[in-house]
């Protein structure tokens, strides 16, 4: 009994001993070199680096929230929590949930979708469209929705909740920082409604300018200085520097269930046909209607000139993996940059539509093209604990600028 008590005092006393030389170091005053040195390293993941300025105010003052990085992995956006102000995320760099306060968006905004690091936000009572940063919180104001953007928008039941009126906008894409005061910024959108293509030049045009309704488009990149559009006979067309449209490849054979979707891929540009099986789920309790991936077709653009290209059929991703973006820009990576992935897949993430008149829901999960098989996501929403007010899933690629 005796050894019990002197090894506990021993105990105590270290342990006051420690609290004692952590209450002498006072971390806040290290220097602004040793901060630097260990932000360098740190901000190799973006999510460490923001954790570390959170410290005090010394350490967040010596790093500014804008800064150089590399490609991150991306986010993939679950939703919003606490009546919006919370935007909740899991992070592929550590496989964990993360949540960071939202500037004041308002009651009826919406997260839309998401391109070189905004969140597209929408208003759509308003028809009000903006872009936001959500680490750094610096928010863009773009002119209310055009007729071309709101046709159907405006007939809205008022009994429908905002996360279930039809969005505004399908897809985004831009050519440079919209923050940029050393370039101008042109954005190409492409309307829910009726896939036509909006452009806007920030700094110039008070308002929006239609391109093109007389097709159905369903993606739009920026790719090494031009706009490429493709429609839903997977036709590429390229729009110059006047925006322009001429295309580039023939149509091939129209399939209403295929959704042709851009993505870089090693310095090229390649064409990704998601086909969803004709025959989708019905859940006759909840009325849902579900559409689950057959196969992905990866198709790689060889350009022959500008007027002139074709679509090759390829089965390998050169070593990357890909985030496949729906109403968000698709993704690649190295495969080593992401250990728990496998070469040759593709993240495709939960994407809500309308199909005849209905609610859809096209399911997430990661195929692999080896086996033309999908598999679930990482992050299962169904088993976890999160709970959210709205369930957005995007990709997000994070960057502080």
């Amino acid at each position: 009994m005796e050894a019990e008590l002197s090894e506990g005092e021993s105990e105590e006393r270290a342990q006051t001993k420690k609290q004692e030389i952590e209450e002498r170091a006072d971390w806040s005053n290290l220097k602004a070199d040793t901060l630097k040195l260990i932000a360098d390293r740190l901000i190799i993941n973006i999510t460490d680096y923001i954790c570390f300025r959170c410290v005090c105010k010394p350490w967040r003052a010596t790093n500014p929230p804008s800064r150089s990085h590399p490609p991150q992995l991306p986010w993939l956006v679950l939703g919003c929590e606490d009546d919006f102000d919370r935007l909740v995320f899991y992070s592929f760099s550590d496989s964990r949930v993360h949540k960071i306060k939202l500037p004041t968006i308002g009651d009826m905004v919406v997260i839309n979708g998401s391109s070189d690091g905004w969140l597209v936000l929408e208003d759509r009572p308003s028809s009000s469209i903006s872009l936001l940063n959500p680490l750094t919180g610096v928010q863009i104001h773009l002119p209310s929705a055009p007729r071309q953007l709101r046709s159907t928008h405006d007939n809205a039941d008022a009994s429908i909740t905002k996360e279930f009126m039809q969005a505004l906008i399908w897809k985004i894409s831009m050519s440079s920082n919209p923050l940029a005061t050393d370039q101008d910024c042109t954005m190409i959108v492409i309307a829910s409604w009726n896939r036509a293509l909006l452009s806007i030049r920030f700094g110039h045009d008070d308002d929006w300018s239609l391109l093109d309704d007389t097709t159905v488009y369903l993606d739009v990149i920026y790719f090494k200085g031009s706009f490429y559009a493709i429609d839903y006979t997977a036709q590429v067309f390229v729009f110059d520097s006047q925006l322009k449209k001429v295309a580039i490849t023939e149509p091939r054979q129209e399939s209403t269930n295929t959704l042709w979707q851009f993505a870089e891929l090693s310095g090229e540009l390649v064409v990704l046909g998601n086909m969803v099986s004709e025959n989708p789920i019905v859940d006759e309790w909840e009325g849902t209607i579900t559409f689950t991936t057959e196969r992905i077709d990866i198709l790689k653009l060889n350009m022959e000139g500008l007027i002139s290209s074709s679509l090759e059929e390829t089965k390998s991703l050169d070593d990357h993996i890909l985030f496949l973006g729906v109403t968000s820009r698709s993704i690649s990576r190295p495969a080593a940059q992401y250990p728990h992935g496998k070469h040759n897949t593709i993240y495709v993430h939960e994407v809500y539509s309308w199909h005849d008149d209905e609610l859809a829901c096209c399911r997430s999960g990661v195929y692999d093209l080896e086996t033309a098989s999908l598999r679930p996501l990482p992050y299962d929403h169904d088993n976890s604990e999160v709970i959210l007010d709205c369930i957005i899933n995007i990709w997000h690629e994070p960057c502080l600028f």
